[in-house]
């Protein structure tokens, strides 16, 4: 006789219903979490009439199917039109991995917004708000807020991130998803900075850190050349095993 899970036959029918929706959701959820792009620790640092594109993106290795090889590859454009405010517009992420195959993810409108001069203190802060217009449906419409920190020597360039997510349109009520982003490295010299980053998402049950470069090139007068990389392993269960990061910016 086959056997029988007499816990879930014990169920009326409809909680079972709801029951095997919510599962057969889980692939989805738990997909567009790992694959959201949340790969960036910012600056709050913000120069007027600043210019700057940039362009990033990361791709994940696992053995589990919904987790490996998912990926986003996105193209920023940032101004600067006031001293302590900077306003950028996140457009195209392209998602990719093999459970829903490829889309665009949709707009992220990102301010930043300084609140100490630059050196002037310990640290210098800031603030992040931002509006995620998401074009799956099954994705709700998101905003971020919270603060950032930058502290940096003549050795040393360190960056932290503490941001909350919350969902709008539906769950008015209802609690913000953390996470916080760290970036520390040593400064060799302003084009290679060796160094970490970790990732701390309790909402997406996904930690990860590893080892991460970044660095600089003047060009010009006022142009800038920046890049950041990171090779990240996973911590838990429920982070990629492995996730590459690449981040490419001119500024001027």
């Amino acid at each position: 006789m086959p056997h029988k899970n007499t816990a879930l036959s014990a169920l009326p029918v409809l909680p079972r219903v709801k029951l095997a929706l919510a599962a057969a959701s889980l692939p989805w959820l738990s997909l567009s979490a790992a694959a959201g792009d949340d790969y960036i620790v910012y600056s709050p640092r913000v120069t007027q009439g600043e210019s700057e594109i940039e362009m990033r993106g990361f791709n994940t290795r696992d053995a589990d199917p919904a987790l490996d090889r998912t990926g986003i590859f996105g193209v920023a454009y940032a101004y600067s039109p006031l001293s302590w405010w900077k306003t950028e517009l996140y457009t195209g992420p392209v998602n990719y991995g093999p459970v829903t195959g490829t889309h665009v993810g949709g707009v992220e409108w990102e301010n930043f917004f300084q609140f100490t001069q630059t050196n002037e203190y310990w640290a210098d802060v800031g603030m992040l708000l931002a509006y995620v217009r998401n074009t799956p449906s099954q994705i709700s419409n998101s905003v971020e807020v919270g603060p950032l920190i930058e502290k940096e020597t003549e050795t040393t360039h360190q960056k932290l991130n503490l941001i909350w997510e919350k969902v709008v349109g539906v769950d008015l009520i209802g609690k913000f998803n953390f996470r916080a982003t760290y970036m520390g490295g040593y400064k060799i010299d302003d084009g290679f900075v060796p160094g970490i980053e970790a990732y701390y998402r309790p909402a997406d049950n996904s930690n990860q850190l590893g080892p991460g470069l970044s660095g600089e090139f003047h060009v010009g007068h006022k142009k800038t050349l920046e890049y950041s990389t990171a090779f990240l392993y996973g911590l838990n269960q429920g982070a990629p095993a492995h996730t590459l990061v690449l981040r490419l910016s001119a500024v001027f």
